[in-house]
């Protein structure tokens, strides 16, 4: 049974809250709603030449008892998730600071808003019946959840809409929290927070213009109201361009979608990169790299499409460029540069997300300029959607020397105010996360996950065991565990270069260490440590059949026995449990050497027919 102690992923239980918020909404609605409607009705305020003034005072006293009254709610609410992160062990880290901001925007504000709602209804309708409906609606539409409640609208609406200010809500109330980019909390957030806020206001001010009697009184109020309206026009605008696009389900499906029309580019590699000088200024980003080989006027290099060139500078001269997708072709002028210089911004997009003080990027997310002819994602037939492309190539070294603040983790090493070392792929990440030093390996992980000082040995030594049985079955990418752990529990693609290995457990909120987890380390890491051959049905069964002989061999359990699913039900399903039986009487070393044979002879031709008759010629000899 999986208790809180075995389990990732505390950065989605504040989630529990804005269910919770979008219940008691209605009764402080209504609470307000009574109390002022009442109050309007039979208040000294009609006995008085400045009874608007005595609305108003009545007004600001019920708002600060209000915002009084949620402060000291938000804080023992705050104090009691504090306390259960704390003692569940999550580490001390700015996640307890991004916690407070979270409980603002999604808590604090919208029962703050609740009390505008209250008093707008019962300036407009009075003690009249017709409220209740109107409160009915205003709450199921304007609730904290009105993106789930409404759905179909807003999956269809991205961050930079207008659509998007119609919602105080999370996108999901199901997925608050992201690995390192931290919870679903934003400026654009907050500047929305603050349009309403000067609606409500406004609106409130205009609904009480019937009881003011002296014309001055009204010529101030809608002389605050026109300039309320321009302040909230601009900070709405502004809300619409500040949106993080991470948690945004409609524009994760639109550039999908744009990248399933991609097509294939010619791209010209008649380079040798030697050298990458890269410098981070918040956004803005200055990457130069050295050649120590060229060959061509017209360099073609990967650069994912949604940075924004400023310009492009060969051996110190500006130079036109063109882009098709993520390859940026260069007009150099001459086939014999010695530097090539991007200066280019980096930009929040759903499928690599990036804040000011949140991003995650890796070798293989083209966020500095690199030798490739791929798009970062293409479509996979296989899988019907798309996945990136570009492996690390794990026999090219260049020097990296990187400029930057704040740094979680990077694959080089620190040397005063830089960053430098060689490696196959340069990989940064920034955010929210814990770094943790266990023998030759520094664990990274994120920061809503327990301390990992206690599990840390049982998952290293389970990836270390399977690294050394992948060795005697086929050749490798990368031959020993690299000295660099990098771990999320989100949807990003698996990694590995020589010296780091980004391992994700693919959405599981179950701990690293939990069987239902480390069940697929064999699996994953050899499809990402062995070259794919021959067809992909074959090459996944090869998989399949590998992983099942080393987790029998360590005493692992095998949940799934047998052939993979996809081959179930189809032509191939007889000779292929044929094959699975007549494997599972071998030993050990013959299983090694089955397999071995398997993958070194396996090519697109080949057929489960080939596979069976090498099966054959092992129990023969």
């Amino acid at each position: 049974m999986n208790t809180w102690f075995a389990q990732e992923s505390y950065g989605d239980l504040p989630a529990e809250i804005i269910i919770i918020t979008q219940m008691v909404t209605i009764l402080y609605i209504v609470y307000f709603y009574q109390s002022f409607s009442n109050e309007l009705k039979f208040g000294v305020h009609t006995f008085f030449v400045d009874g608007y003034k005595i609305i108003m005072e009545k007004i600001t006293a019920l708002l600060l008892v209000h915002i009084s009254l949620q402060i000291m709610l938000m804080l023992t609410v705050y104090v009691v998730f504090t306390t259960v992160y704390i003692f569940v062990g999550i580490e001390l880290s700015s996640i307890y600071v991004s916690l407070f901001r979270f409980l603002i925007d999604y808590m604090f504000f919208p029962l703050l808003f609740t009390a505008f709602i209250g008093l707008i209804i019962a300036l407009i309708f009075g003690t009249n019946k017709v409220s209740i409906f109107f409160i009915i609606i205003i709450w199921f539409l304007s609730g904290v959840i009105n993106q789930e409640i409404f759905s179909s609208f807003f999956e269809t609406v991205g961050a930079n809409d207008w659509k998007s200010l119609l919602s105080i809500g999370p996108n999901s109330i199901y997925s608050v929290y992201q690995p390192y980019m931290g919870f679903n909390v934003d400026f654009g957030l907050e500047l929305r927070l603050f349009t309403w806020f000067l609606l409500f206001i406004s609106i409130i001010l205009v609904a009480s213009l019937k009881w003011t009697i002296v014309k001055r009184e009204k010529k101030i109020i809608l002389f605050i109201v026109s300039g309320l309206f321009i302040v909230d026009i601009g900070s709405g605008f502004l809300s619409i361009q500040n949106n993080s696009r991470a948690f945004n389900s409609a524009d994760e499906i639109r550039e999908t979608e744009r990248y399933e029309q991609l097509q294939r580019v010619d791209a010209n590699l008649n380079y040798n990169i030697k050298a990458y000088d890269i410098t981070l200024d918040g956004d803005d980003v200055r990457t130069e790299i050295k050649f120590d080989y060229t060959d061509t006027n017209k360099p073609s290099f990967q650069l994912y499409y949604a940075y924004p060139v400023h310009c492009i500078t060969v051996d110190g001269k500006k130079v036109s460029y063109t882009r098709e997708g993520d390859i940026i072709h260069i007009n150099s002028g001459t086939d014999k540069f010695k530097k090539i210089a991007f200066y280019y911004k980096l930009a929040d997009t759903a499928l690599i997300p990036h804040s000011k003080n949140s991003a995650i990027l890796l070798a293989n997310h083209g966020w500095y300029p690199k030798k490739s002819n791929q798009h970062i994602f293409e479509k996979d037939l296989y899988l019907g959607t798309v996945k990136r492309t570009d492996d690390v190539p794990v026999h090219e070294k260049y020097f990296f020397d990187l400029t930057v603040d704040d740094v979680l983790f990077t694959n080089i090493d620190s040397q005063g105010d830089h960053y430098k070392g060689e490696t196959n792929g340069l990989s940064l990440i920034k955010g929210q996360g814990n770094r943790l030093n266990y023998k030759k390996y520094d664990v990274i992980y994120p920061a809503d996950w327990l301390n990992m000082s206690k599990r840390i040995e049982e998952v290293t030594h389970r990836l270390e065991t399977i690294f050394k049985e992948i060795k005697l079955i086929a050749p490798m990418k990368v031959n020993v565990l690299p000295p660099n752990l990098v771990f999320m529990n989100d949807g990003t693609s698996n990694l590995i270069s020589n010296d780091h290995l980004v391992y994700s457990t693919n959405g599981s909120t179950l701990a690293i260490n939990d069987k239902e987890v480390m069940k697929d380390f064999e699996r994953n890491l050899i499809a990402l440590t062995v070259e794919q051959k021959g067809n992909r049905e074959m090459y996944n069964e090869w998989i399949n059949m590998s992983s099942q002989m080393i987790k029998k061999e360590l005493g692992f359990p095998i949940y799934e026995p047998g052939p993979t699913i996809d081959l179930l039900d189809s032509s191939f399903e007889d000779i292929v449990n044929t094959i699975h039986a007549e494997f599972n009487l071998l030993s050990v070393e013959e299983k090694r050497t089955f397999l071995e044979q398997w993958y070194l002879s396996m090519d697109d031709a080949w057929t489960w027919e080939n596979v069976n008759l090498l099966l054959e010629e092992r129990k023969t000899n």
